[in-house]
């Protein structure tokens, strides 16, 4: 029966290893965000496994100060009062698995229950086009 359940792993193992894929293998194409430099938004200094943010013109019209407002008067809602384009990254104890693009203005919370059970709002970062910024009471 052992000998089995190894043929079986082995199979599923050799299946998932053998999965293609449409990323390029070329070592000089950046393939993911690893080593983005978090306070940026953009890729580190002679990282080569990290997808420069292009804002292009989004940037030039973009209204920082107005996003900034929005996210801080977004602390203390509950959770059902949230837009549905709201991303919650943590919810109490919960961790959520999330993209890691980069869109201007996209808003990211952290939810906290309150005595009467109801989560709320007690973070939001905000993309921006100098990288993403975290507001907190």
């Amino acid at each position: 029966m052992r000998t089995t359940h190894a043929a079986v792993l082995a199979a599923l193992l050799l299946a998932i290893a053998g999965c293609g894929s449409d990323v390029p293998t070329d070592p000089d194409t950046p393939t993911s965000d690893v080593g983005a430099d978090p306070t940026s938004g953009m890729c580190a200094p002679g990282v080569t496994d990290c997808v420069d943010v292009d804002l292009g013109a989004d940037a030039d019209a973009f209204e920082t100060e107005t996003e900034r407002e929005t996210a801080t008067a977004m602390l203390g809602l509950a959770e059902d009062e949230l837009a549905p384009d709201v991303r919650v990254g943590r919810r109490g104890d919960e961790q959520m698995a999330l993209t890691e693009d980069y869109v201007l203005g996209r808003k990211t919370v952290e939810l906290d229950e309150d005595d009467q059970g109801t989560y709320r709002v007690v973070s939001v970062v905000v993309e921006l086009p100098d990288g993403p910024e975290t507001i907190t009471p």
